[in-house]
């Protein structure tokens, strides 16, 4: 433990830096949301951190293990229940939404050549639940890193600039 501590503490801390305050400001503006502010500062801090160093195993556990069980514990916020009673209602329109979304995915795939992963992604994260179905899908593709959050980054801002417009 000790060992793992030392080994991704910097990547931790960073992932930390980062997520706090994109909570706090996500809940102060929750249109735009924790995600995308977490994204946009990610970024910003990308272009200036160009030699992530020993920062760089700590942020990808951040990103593989952390991120996938908080996906988890979304779950156990659910009331089994009342999934089941609107779920039965509502699975046609469910499977028809995602089936949808993965044709067009898979056509733009198609037509502006986008890699098979980054398309596999942006098709589940547009159809299901942005962010979490990215990160929930991206193991059992085996998509690396830079695929997930370039997967990531497109539903985050489709996502953003759809609100904006919905609001006029």
């Amino acid at each position: 433990m000790i060992n793992f501590i030392k080994d991704n503490w910097l990547g931790l801390v960073t992932c930390i830096v980062i997520a706090i305050p994109s909570w706090l400001l996500g809940k102060r503006f929750p249109i735009i949301g924790g995600a995308v502010i977490a994204i946009i500062i990610g970024m910003c801090i990308a272009l200036f951190w160009n030699n992530k160093g020993k920062a760089t195993t700590g942020i990808k556990f951040t990103s593989k293990y952390i991120l996938q069980g908080a996906v988890v514990l979304l779950g156990f916020g659910m009331n089994l229940s009342v999934v089941l009673v609107t779920g039965k209602q509502s699975l046609p329109i469910i499977v028809c939404t995602i089936a949808t979304s993965l044709f067009i995915a898979w056509a733009l795939h198609r037509v502006m050549n986008i890699p098979k992963n980054i398309y596999t992604l942006i098709g589940v994260g547009s159809s299901i639940c942005g962010g979490s179905a990215i990160a929930a899908t991206a193991p059992i593709i085996n998509a690396d890193d830079n695929e997930v959050a370039q997967s990531i980054s497109v539903i985050s801002s489709i996502t953003s600039l759809l609100l904006l417009y919905f609001q006029f």
